[in-house]
């Protein structure tokens, strides 16, 4: 692991107009973007969610095959310009397709992360296979956790990332402007109440929704907000890439002037979870349980 008692860096979100299928137009604005924020003095880069593909009714073995050729380019760029790179994009996997984000870190793979919360809304249930397993991992730049955008509304996930001593949060999204004061808010609360760096990168352009086919607008509103909940830097509907600054110490001083950690009451939170955890699994989804509702009707 990287030394980050010492260790300041800029940081990117690399957002553009994701179109769906078109893996070679993708590629290229992303490399676009690597380049504006390497020139900027970039080393960490957060991209959109699915950001080569974008979401489809159905991924064919063409596409899976253009979306690992596109993942393998993205690993020669973090090796090549010594980057740190997250963004999700998609992986077969038995049972069908995930929701996958790779942590690049000069070329080495450092973690893989599924996409466990999937956003029913959109029919992301029926396209995509949920991940079960959190990430958090050792970069050359320090300790990250990795969510992928509906995640960020279960805090459970974020505060699990706070007790693994991560650093920073890195968040790809596809966050419609409809909700984007959602995105924008959430963002903040998990920086603060986690006392860590939160970098969320968000695509523009519009793409049709998958449950009626209507047009979703995207803010390209990536934000890179501090531990206090300073947002650094913000985007403003552009594509291209948003930096900041991270200075760990930011997060050390937080969590020294707050002492959350040692303020818990663990004992009060095993009995409030105990409560809460037939309650949770009576109305999940993955209990089979749940009640019907409207968003299993085909729209």
């Amino acid at each position: 692991m990287a030394n980050s008692n010492d260790r300041d860096f800029l940081a990117a979100c690399v957002q553009f107009d994701v179109r769906p299928g078109d893996v070679a137009a993708n590629v290229a604005a992303t490399s676009a973007g690597i380049e504006e924020a390497v020139g900027a003095g970039a080393r960490l880069v957060v991209l959109p969610e699915l950001w080569a593909t974008s979401f489809l009714p159905q991924f064919d073995d063409d596409v899976v095959q253009q979306a690992d050729a596109a993942e393998e380019h993205l690993r020669e760029l973090s090796h090549s310009l010594n980057l740190v790179v997250v963004g999700s994009n998609i992986e077969a996997v038995d049972g069908g397709i995930a929701n996958t984000a790779r942590v690049w870190d000069c070329g080495e793979l450092r973690g893989t992360y599924r996409k466990i919360h999937l956003f029913s809304p959109n029919l992301e249930h029926r396209r995509h296979v949920a991940g079960s397993a959190p990430c958090v991992v050792d970069s050359s730049l320090g300790r990250l956790g990795v969510l992928i955008c509906y995640d960020l509304r279960f805090p459970e996930l974020s505060r699990y990332y706070f007790h693994q001593r991560a650093e920073i949060l890195v968040v790809p999204g596809q966050w419609p402007e409809a909700r984007a004061q959602h995105w924008r808010t959430l963002l903040r609360a998990r920086a603060i109440e986690n006392q860590l760096f939160v970098v969320g990168s968000n695509r523009t352009g519009q793409e049709p929704s998958q449950r009626n086919g209507e047009p979703m607008a995207f803010p390209g509103d990536g934000r890179i907000v501090d531990p206090t909940g300073e947002v650094l830097a913000s985007g403003s509907g552009e594509a291209g890439a948003i930096v900041a600054p991270i200075e760990m110490r930011k997060a050390r001083t937080m969590r020294r002037i707050l002492p959350i950690d040692r303020d818990q009451r663990p004992s009060v939170y095993e009995e409030l979870f105990r409560a809460t955890l037939p309650l949770m699994e009576g109305r999940s989804r993955e209990s089979g349980q749940a009640p019907a509702d409207d968003d299993d009707d085909d729209a």
